[in-house]
């Protein structure tokens, strides 16, 4: 497949073929020859119910990189849709992975913060599942850390279970700091001692107590 041989218009088509190959082809093409006629119709895709389609298009906007940013921080602040929301955290995820070594601007970690929070429970997930993926990235460990500490003292048991399971694998005295304190407070649930617990030991595993 060449841009030659396939005008905007039949690759953007192509992000719906039921060949997951062709799409990704697809995909790769419309970021390298027609990010910026692609950008707009990609987020249009986001608001498809189709989750073949809103998926394929959270995989192309990773694939054009930080120029979509603006318009992920934009859509999550303005939508009330927890599909469309969601979406646009993972997309920081896909973003990060086509982009390793570039720091996201601050605004990024802003909306993950903020979105550790949502009553949506599907958003929340999805911003610490994000957070524990860019806490491994070093562009961003220094930023990310805090963040996953801070929802180590949520009372959330799920919101707790994913920082500490994030924050296991790191190299960092706060680690170590936070997970210990919280295994030995008595105040917390038992649950959440024990999460604390099992993270801890998994650091011992690993080599980082």
């Amino acid at each position: 497949m060449s841009p030659s041989s396939h005008s905007f218009d039949s690759l953007f088509a192509d992000l719906s073929h039921p060949n997951p190959n062709i799409r990704f082809d697809a995909c790769s093409l419309l970021a390298e020859h027609f990010p910026d006629e692609s950008l707009p119709k990609l987020f249009d895709l986001m608001h498809d119910p189709d989750p073949g389609l809103y998926r394929t298009a959270v995989k192309a906007l990773g694939m054009l990189g930080h120029r979509s940013l603006p318009g992920l921080i934009q859509l999550f602040a303005e939508s009330d849709n927890g599909t469309i929301r969601a979406c646009c955290i993972k997309a920081i995820v896909q973003v990060s992975v086509h982009s390793p070594d570039e720091a996201f601007p601050l605004q990024v970690l802003t909306m993950l913060e903020e979105a550790m929070d949502d009553a949506n429970p599907v958003v929340a997930q999805s911003a610490l599942m994000t957070l524990g993926h860019l806490s491994k990235q070093a562009s961003e460990e220094d930023r990310v850390i805090p963040l996953l500490i801070k929802a180590c003292d949520s009372s959330n048991i799920a919101h707790v279970q994913g920082a500490a399971m994030s924050l296991a694998e790191i190299d960092s005295p706060l680690v170590n700091e936070c997970l210990k304190n919280l295994a030995d407070d008595e105040l917390k649930d038992s649950l959440i001692r024990e999460v604390a617990q099992a993270s801890l030991e998994r650091r011992q595993s690993l080599g980082l107590d």
